[in-house]
């Protein structure tokens, strides 16, 4: 009974000196006033936050959009929070542009001999239903002689015969749908290209975050093209870090919800004029699901912050030892976490009975 007892008071004491220490984070393998840090559509949003983040760590940053206004205001801030100018590489550059990927590549190269984290931010909204779109409007409810809702003509788009689209309102969707495409996915498939390997050769420890979005896995209701273009960038990225296993690039993509800044109120080819539900009459508790960008930016830093490797699922010696017991950082992480669930549960009775309807009147649609 007593040699007993003295094995159960010894077992704590024994895990803990067969625990295992975490590998250490990746800020100890770069410390964050040497990162090299490339913003990817810097100019608004998460990527002018992760601009301000970098610059109070003290790290050397590439801030690059196409608006050079913008980028020169971007610049200014980071200065304002003590960054050092020498410390600032600043590119006017279009995503969608290959010369200009190209370009950016060799600055980078000439002034800092590579990168350690490149950042793909940039993006544009699409914030109407596709019938909209296309002059066809939907009616919120059946009609009477008709247990079905009925399409007819809106006064988006005039069409010849009600309830059809014209070629004019076919062309407002096509038009819309390039325009996200261009920077939402082809943008992304570019920016892969041209600095994943400058990336892998020229950092002790690489990484590349992509800024996506939970509508690129869980459908969204007026958000039809956008969730279309932000699911083949997300796949995109995602078959990339499979065909690349072994280079040593850490790949993260974050989907976040909505977050609390300007973007959504954006349109694919303008600043202004996207739809904002926090002042449409919609009964639906809005601003309780707003992420604050802080939020977001905390996120993403620490998602970096981790080691790369994989790391013991339980750390306890030998088990630790036993490589399929270990699992490196997640490749994607949703933001909140409940949205993971949203997309493991949308195929089953709780999604279409409960989620899409919840979807459809979270944006102002008939449940």
């Amino acid at each position: 009974m007593t040699s007993k007892l003295w094995l159960l008071l010894a077992l704590p004491v024994l895990l803990r000196l067969l625990r295992v220490k975490p590998k250490r984070s990746r800020e100890a393998i770069i410390p964050p006033r040497d990162e090299r840090v490339v913003l990817l559509g810097a100019s608004s949003g998460i990527g002018r936050d992760l601009a301000h983040a970098y610059a109070r760590r003290g790290a050397r940053i590439c801030i690059v959009a196409r608006r050079a206004d913008a980028l020169a205001s971007v610049k200014n801030e980071c200065i304002e929070l003590g960054l050092s100018e020498d410390k600032i590489l600043l590119v006017q550059a279009d995503m969608t542009s290959a010369s200009d990927l190209v370009q950016l590549r060799t600055e980078i190269s000439k002034a800092w001999g590579g990168l350690d984290t490149l950042h793909i931010l940039a993006g544009v909204p699409s914030t109407t239903t596709l019938h909209d779109l296309s002059g066809v409007s939907l009616s919120n409810s059946a009609s009477p002689a008709s247990t079905k809702r009925i399409f007819s003509s809106s006064s988006f788009v005039p069409t010849p015969i009600d309830g059809l689209p014209s070629l004019d309102g076919l062309e407002n969707v096509a038009k819309e749908a390039r325009a996200c495409a261009e920077i939402n996915y082809v943008g992304t498939v570019l920016s892969l290209a041209c600095f994943l390997p400058l990336l892998a050769s020229s950092s002790i420890s690489p990484a590349l975050h992509h800024l996506s979005s939970v509508a690129a896995d869980v459908p969204a209701p007026v958000r039809t093209i956008y969730s279309a273009t932000k699911a083949a960038a997300l796949m995109a990225v995602e078959s990339c870090r499979v065909e690349c296993e072994g280079c040593g690039v850490r790949f993260f993509s974050l989907l976040p919800g909505t977050i609390d800044n300007g973007f959504r109120l954006k349109t694919s080819t303008a600043q202004t004029g996207g739809r904002d539900e926090l002042v449409l009459p919609i009964r639906h508790n809005w601003e309780r699901l707003l992420l604050e960008p802080s939020t977001v930016i905390d996120s993403i830093l620490y998602h970096l912050s981790l080691n790369p490797t994989p790391q013991p699922l339980i750390p306890i010696y030998p088990l630790s030892k036993i490589t399929a017991l270990s699992q490196p950082p997640k490749a994607l992480v949703h933001l909140p976490w409940q949205y993971r669930m949203a997309f493991w549960m949308r195929d089953t009775p709780f999604g279409w009975g409960y989620l899409e309807k919840n979807a459809r009147r979270k944006y102002g649609l008939p449940p």
